[in-house]
């Protein structure tokens, strides 16, 4: 049932990315809100109705069933994430513009199934049904420009009929005041001169304002009123005009914006060093992305500027730029990562052991590192490539690993907290093995390895652990001291001498808690994060073939 609502949903949702399948369904719903709208049309012919109200009715019907259909299935494919909808999201979602336009566009045709057409109510009820042509504009891009660019330029039409609205009561004023005495039944009080006005802007339209100054000054004041009325339109017009190209511009800059994103992502797909792609080769991983570019290289190679590739990691998709400081030179660098949640990567490969990474965001290189090691060990990877400590931006800046919704069983007010927590309780299974990556500082050792202690406290601990049984993490601390002493002779691997794992805020707890997982951390010191190739990936074999020997 679950995968059937994730399927239909990302054919529905507006969100979600275009896909032939996507595509095809939208056509399919252009042609019936066409077919829908010449019928309604065409049965107000007298004649027509007559002949052809059978025709007409059985079309109504399969059009307003078809969507009938659809409103339910949005309704029900509302949330496609996994997470439930609360309430008051459930009422946004209901209340929001285009399914308030659905539900008034099927409203009528079964009202009209209970109420006789013959009422003059259910005549004028029944002519809804053309509001279906406002649906187009959750398929065509040209009717969504248009209500953007008036959307944007809100502040400035506002701003420009209060000037007109505050103009029009002045001269009214002025009129009232010159051609009281001259027409007392016309221009009997201020409000009579305001309509006056009024009526004048639309072209005297409805038969008020059949009448005009006689004086010399209140010809001069109607006048005025004349060039004012054409403000009225040629104003909002501008704005409006001046909002359009805004929203093309914005439109053709995005779409450059994502090419050029895409072709920095496809860069990602190969290492151009030897060492490098022996590295990734040796252990069985020439499918996974480049662990780094250098921001001249990308430069060089796409012909960007260095303002292009900001733009793309300020407002792109699995791109970042870090600082990187390579034998003592600090430089820019661009790291790439699969975005698909709010906070960074998932991918659930239904395994019974899971990687997770919360510092990914924060920490140069961590993302490739933990990302090489769930795809060594064919493990789920759940990832914060988004947020950390350090982040600037206030939505992104905050400590994923500690949040008191974990413990509490509420809600965050940051959906990415939400999101991640959802994903984690999704994705891991009961009862399974969960490896848990944190940077560790240098020249405290190249690993520590937590099973829920305190800081000072020496090799594992017994209770209240984290990973049952302690006998598998001995084995597996020795298999990679012995096995990583290999690769770096000065290679040290502590427990919990420098950093402990106790606070019950932490979502290891909660995985421990809701899942009965056995949570092992591991602290990296950076130092092997930006090592060498002939470093990096027998490292990240060293823990994969030990994980798989004495954890799984």
């Amino acid at each position: 049932m679950k995968n059937t609502n994730h399927k239909i949903g990302l054919i529905l949702n507006d969100d979600t990315p275009e896909t032939p399948l996507k595509k095809r369904v939208g056509l399919f719903i252009l042609f019936l809100i066409l077919v829908s709208s010449f019928e309604v049309i065409l049965e107000s012919v007298v004649s027509l109705n007559v002949k052809y109200y059978h025709h007409f009715f059985i079309i109504d019907a399969a059009v307003s069933i078809l969507f009938s259909i659809e409103y339910i299935l949005r309704l029900w494919t509302y949330r496609i994430d996994g997470e439930k909808p609360t309430v008051r999201q459930r009422i946004s979602n209901i209340t929001s513009f285009y399914m308030v336009i659905d539900l008034v566009s099927i409203i009528p045709f079964y009202l009209s199934l209970f109420v006789p057409t013959g009422y003059g109510f259910i005549r004028i009820v029944r002519i809804l049904r053309l509001f279906r042509l406002m649906k187009f504009g959750r398929y065509m891009k040209s009717q969504n420009l248009v209500v953007n660019a008036i959307k944007n330029k809100g502040k400035e039409l506002i701003l420009s009929m209060q000037v007109v609205v505050f103009l029009t009561v002045i001269l009214s004023a002025l009129l009232y005041h010159i051609e009281n005495s001259a027409q007392p039944n016309n221009f009997g009080d201020i409000i009579d001169a305001f309509v006056w006005s009024l009526s004048k802007f639309i072209g005297g339209v409805g038969g008020y304002g059949d009448f005009e100054p006689i004086t010399f000054w209140g010809q001069v004041m109607a006048t005025i009123v004349g060039l004012l009325g054409i403000a009225l339109f040629a104003v909002p017009a501008g704005i409006i005009g001046a909002g359009f190209v805004e929203e093309i511009e914005a439109i053709k800059s995005a779409e450059d914006n994502t090419e050029k994103n895409n072709e920095l992502l496809g860069i990602f797909e190969f290492d151009h060093l030897a060492s490098w792609k022996r590295g990734k080769k040796e252990i069985g991983l020439e499918h996974i992305r480049r662990k780094v570019l250098k921001l001249s290289d990308a430069k060089m190679r796409l012909l960007l500027t260095e303002d292009e590739i900001i733009n793309i990691a300020r407002g792109g998709k699995g791109i970042r730029l870090k600082n990187f400081v390579s034998d003592g030179v600090e430089q820019l660098v661009i790291e790439s990562f699969l975005e698909n949640t709010s906070y960074g990567t998932l991918s659930n490969k239904n395994s019974t052991i899971s990687v997770v990474s919360a510092h990914s965001g924060g920490q140069p290189f961590m993302g490739h590192f933990t990302y090489a090691i769930s795809e060594y060990l064919n493990a789920n990877y759940i990832s914060v490539e988004k947020s950390s400590q350090s982040n600037f931006i206030p939505k992104y800046k905050l400590d994923i690993r500690k949040q008191a919704s974990y413990l509490n069983h509420t809600e965050s007010e940051n959906e990415l907290v939400n999101d991640f927590k959802n994903d984690l309780l999704s994705t891991i299974k009961e009862k399974s093995i969960v490896i848990y990556f944190v940077t560790g500082t240098k020249g405290k050792g190249d690993f520590h390895l937590l099973n829920g202690g305190l800081s000072g406290t020496e090799n594992f601990i017994a209770e209240n652990s984290l990973f049952e049984p302690i006998e598998k993490l001995s084995a597996f601390k020795n298999e990679l001291e012995r096995t990583h002493l290999e690769i770096e002779p000065e290679s040290v691997i502590k427990t919990h001498e420098r950093y402990g794992n106790d606070d019950k805020e932490e979502f290891q707890w909660m995985l421990k808690r809701e899942k009965n997982a056995n949570v092992l951390c591991i602290y990296v010191t950076a130092k092997l994060l930006n090592s060498k190739a002939n470093v990096y990936y027998p490292t990240i074999q060293c823990i994969g073939d030990a994980i798989k020997k004495e954890l799984i």
